[in-house]
């Protein structure tokens, strides 16, 4: 089985909103759900998993467009935040994040909205482990998020953190392949080739399985 773990894109800032601040994709993170989703079009998925946030479900919204898939909204995807009233994209949350930067930066989870990191790991450890004892078919695309990602990668790489401190980019691509027994490896990290490049078909272990190598047999 093929875990195809895709960041969401670039959202917009929700600040101080009545209730948990869920925003959508800017008009550059609607360009980064668009070549993604055209990137992955070209491989056989059979089955899209999301966190319940919308910036994640709009990132592979086109994808579901084209595959006609609906998503399996899974919540233990969710970010760290995910009780949060207020989002601020990680670029810009130490410069213009304010009091909520200093929230941060005191570790106060609790009146920011946030889980503690311990409960944190082990939703998304335990989301991870349902994944690979619950295959939802042999090419799953599963969307969430940076923090979630690394949780995963850190599982994955067996961290003694369960956090792998490695550079998640909007809309990139994360390949993790899975035995039957749950063993896994990963098969790339980060890719961002879909914003500069088109894509019209794929050949080797993307297409039908086989190693690369193998198809010259």
């Amino acid at each position: 089985m093929e875990l195809i773990v895709v960041r969401h894109g670039r959202p917009e800032t929700e600040v101080d909103v009545d209730g948990i601040a869920d925003p959508g994709l800017d008009a550059i993170g609607r360009w980064q759900a668009t070549r993604v989703s055209q990137w992955l079009a070209h491989e056989a998925v059979d089955a899209i998993v999301t966190s319940p946030k919308a910036r994640a479900i709009e990132t592979v919204a086109p994808l579901m467009a084209t595959t006609g898939h609906t998503n399996e909204v899974v919540a233990e995807l969710d970010e760290v935040d995910r009780f949060s009233s207020t989002y601020y994209p990680t670029e810009i949350v130490h410069t213009h994040g304010g009091d909520y930067w200093d929230k941060i930066v005191a570790q106060d989870w609790d009146g920011l909205g946030w889980d503690d990191p311990v409960t944190f790991r082990r939703r998304v450890q335990a989301a991870w482990g349902d994944l690979l004892t619950n295959p939802r078919g042999e090419r799953v695309v599963v969307a969430c998020h940076g923090g979630v990602i690394r949780i995963i990668l850190g599982t994955v790489a067996g961290t003694d953190h369960g956090f792998l401190p490695i550079n998640v980019d909007y809309a990139s691509i994360c390949r993790i392949e899975a035995d039957e027994s749950g063993r896994c490896r990963f098969l790339s990290l980060n890719e961002t080739g879909h914003f500069d490049a088109d894509r019209i078909g794929v050949r080797g272990v993307m297409n039908d399985g086989r190693r690369v190598d193998d198809a010259f047999h």
